[in-house]
């Protein structure tokens, strides 16, 4: 034993190795990097184990140490393993092979911080049971440790919990968590896992909630995902599940919501009267849909909206007239055959738009009037054979226009005169050979 914790202390010197702990949404960052480096100061300890090793209460002792992380074929840790540890605030025992069932037999731990018991190499999946408390626990990540329900008998082990990341497991429903285990949670990721029905009343403090790739059918607090008092929410994802329906009251009271995802489901109908009380939306998600039209007839605040990949094949007079910040705009792989002239009329703020992969051959005159701010465009993979059936005027506002993969035979020279100075236009000139190449507008002739 004396051997072994000499090698423990050689092994201590100035080596940080850290992984993000917790994919939260997809907008917020959270600097876990600086977190880690506040607390350890750049000092931890790594222990890389190529076999299994019987860790006790005397196989690391110091009063200082503050951050350990323990990587190879660990099992399991005894209860009390780090009582002589005091200090300890950042513990990583990632990417071992410690079953569902014995994921807290460490114990106690009084003053860790950051616990990372993500990526377990086992095959089973169990109930995992929280036993001891953890008064300064803030952040937990129990991404991909074969949890199947997540139990405690104490009415409150993680009295300070606010990022909690349990995707990747098998969790099915609110059943499989503790109702009193989470109540100071204001980041939980549970994507990944099996749910269709789910309760997150008492989660009332919660900001971001990622639901990602699960089994979700229906938005409705009596036969689907209850989200009842989650009026704090800021961040709300639930791409790639099932849903074919939402019930318009799950999304009105959540009026500090920001960004909304719906990617990847089974919505034909989406009814956007429902974000009007949402004041505070700056981001929505549609993607991946079946989605035909887009019917805003309310004033949204919304700065970008993404509806790529879905079913739209025009766009009318006034599509968008109710969106009065947009500054991006994303409509590509759609089946866009013709946009109206006024279509973009009351997009002043735009300064992205996305339109590649459609079906359109040509833009109305006029199409841009309003567009003053408009600086990317992407037309690429359209039907566009001249470029004057987009660019009728030096006006046009557009620094970079993409117009690759589009049958393009030739450019008229006298063109020239009506592209914009300082306008890149980016072309495919031999798709064969992968060759790129773009035409840089200037006061005289071009070339390709």
């Amino acid at each position: 034993m004396e051997s072994f914790m000499m090698k423990l202390s050689i092994a201590l010197s100035v080596v940080l190795i850290f992984s993000p702990l917790i994919v939260v949404g997809n907008i917020i960052a959270i600097d876990y990097e600086t977190v880690v480096n506040e607390i350890c100061e750049n000092e931890t300890l790594t222990l890389h184990l190529s076999s299994s090793i019987d860790f006790n209460e005397n196989s690391i002792v110091s009063p200082t140490l503050k951050c350990i992380a323990i990587k190879g074929y660990v099992p399991t840790f005894k209860n009390g393993v780090f009582k002589n540890v005091p200090n300890l605030k950042f513990l990583d025992l990632s990417n071992n092979q410690i079953s569902p069932d014995d994921l807290f037999t460490f114990g106690y731990l009084s003053n860790v911080k950051i616990l990372n018991l993500c990526n377990q190499n086992v095959y089973r999946n169990y109930r995992t049971i929280v036993d001891s408390v953890y008064p300064e626990l803030v952040y937990l990540n129990l991404r991909n440790a074969g949890i199947e329900e997540l139990k405690s008998s104490l009415d409150n082990p993680f009295p300070k919990l606010k990022y909690l990341d349990l995707s990747q497991n098998r969790i099915d429903s609110r059943q499989s968590l503790s109702i009193n285990m989470l109540p100071t949670l204001t980041h939980l990721d549970l994507s990944s896992n099996n749910i269709d029905q789910f309760s997150f009343t008492r989660m009332e403090n919660l900001l971001s909630l990622t639901l990602d790739h699960n089994a979700i059918q229906n938005l409705e607090s009596s036969m689907g995902i209850d989200l009842t008092g989650l009026e704090k929410l800021e961040n709300l994802s639930l791409a790639y599940n099932k849903i074919s329906y939402i019930d318009s009251s799950a999304i009105e009271t959540m009026s500090n919501l920001r960004y909304l995802n719906f990617s990847g489901n089974s919505l034909s109908l989406f009814n956007f009267d429902m974000l009007k009380s949402v004041k505070s939306l700056d981001i929505l998600v549609l993607d991946s849909n079946s989605l035909d039209n887009v019917p805003i007839a309310e004033p949204l605040n919304i700065t970008e909206l993404s509806l790529n990949r879905n079913n739209i094949r025009y766009l009318a007079i006034n599509t968008f007239s109710y969106l009065h910040s947009l500054k991006k705009l994303f409509l590509s792989e759609n089946k866009i055959q013709s946009i109206q002239a006024d279509a973009f009329q009351n997009q002043v703020l735009l300064e992205e738009l996305y339109l590649n992969d459609n079906q359109l051959s040509y833009l109305p005159i006029g199409w841009c009037e309003s567009m003053k701010m408009l600086r990317y465009l992407n037309l690429a993979g359209n039907k566009f054979a001249l470029l004057e059936s987009v660019i009728y005027s030096s006006d046009l506002p557009v620094q970079h226009l993409h117009f690759e993969r589009n049958p393009l035979t030739y450019i008229n020279g006298s063109l020239s005169r009506l592209i914009p100075v300082n306008m890149t236009i980016y072309l495919n000139v031999n798709v064969s050979s992968r060759s790129m190449s773009y035409v840089r507008a200037s006061a005289g002739p071009f070339d390709i």
